[in-house]
């Protein structure tokens, strides 16, 4: 059975890339048809990474989240879920030319980690570990798009100050739709990601793992928590918009990569997803 899922994995994987290469091409070619046969696709395999993950955890008995290759695969599939949900919601297509790539670079990374399934360890059987991992994957989907959207700001804005842009502008999507993409998933994403490291805590304390506090990982997460906090707080309630708030989605994503490919795998010293 993990053979069939993984079969799928690789399957989902060539339609996410057919489906990134599609919706460039439409942007570019500014030809609608091709920008919906890209979100088709994505949505297909998006089906058969779903797929996928159901067989690995029929398989393994249990939710499959346990280890780097199980943890990856379910964080890149809660992104596409949102990524589908928001253009569904927005109709703004461009976003995939970020998210999809994400996906990519997580589900690489996920490949190359693979292990057979495994069964709990006795650390992960809490019921804290369960609300942790169920509410951090809607918010690690919500806060990658702000990052992917505030990029394309970003674009959209140094495109703006350049007087033979005109072309290219007319294929991105607005500041303004932008700008309000960008503060609507961080306004899900956010919650959600205190909620997810508030049981966080509660495990670490449950469970007595010493100095947990200043592990690489809880001041990155802390960090990144500050990030979309400000970027609220700011656009809420000091009137933040544009360039400051597009800069904090950028600066909120990077965090949350670093805390992935970087603080878990090379410099946590509790938290491994169970790897």
């Amino acid at each position: 059975m993990d053979q069939a899922a993984v079969v799928l994995v690789w399957v989902a994987y060539l339609l996410y890339a057919a489906a990134v290469t599609v919706l460039l091409g439409g942007l570019l070619a500014q030809r609608p048809g091709l920008g919906r046969l890209g979100l088709a696709g994505g949505a297909v395999g998006l089906a058969a990474h779903s797929a996928a993950l159901l067989l690995r955890g029929l398989e393994a008995g249990r939710v499959p989240f346990v280890g780097a290759y199980e943890s990856l695969l379910l964080v890149a599939w809660a992104v596409a879920v949102v990524w589908h949900v928001l253009e569904a919601l927005t109709r703004v297509r461009a976003v995939g030319l970020y998210v999809l790539p994400v996906v990519l670079v997580l589900m690489t990374a996920a490949l190359a980690a693979y292990n057979p399934p495994v069964g709990l360890a006795p650390a992960l059987k809490s019921d804290v570990v369960v609300v942790h991992v169920a509410v951090m994957l809607p918010a690690l989907g919500c806060l990658y798009l702000p990052g992917g959207a505030g990029a394309l700001f970003l674009v959209q804005d140094a495109l703006l100050r350049r007087p033979r842009a005109g072309a290219v502008l007319g294929r991105l999507p607005s500041l303004v739709t932008l700008d309000r993409l960008v503060f609507h998933a961080a306004l899900v994403g956010w919650p959600l990601l205190t909620a997810a490291l508030a049981a966080g805590v509660a495990r670490a304390e449950t469970f007595g793992v010493p100095g947990w506090p200043g592990d690489p990982l809880v001041v990155l997460s802390g960090a990144a928590w500050a990030v979309y906090g400000a970027l609220l707080g700011g656009r809420s309630r000091a009137g933040w918009s544009g360039g400051a708030v597009a800069w904090l989605a950028v600066a909120g994503v990077v965090l949350l990569l670093a805390i992935r490919f970087v603080a878990v795998p090379y410099l946590s010293g509790f938290h491994t997803y169970g790897g």
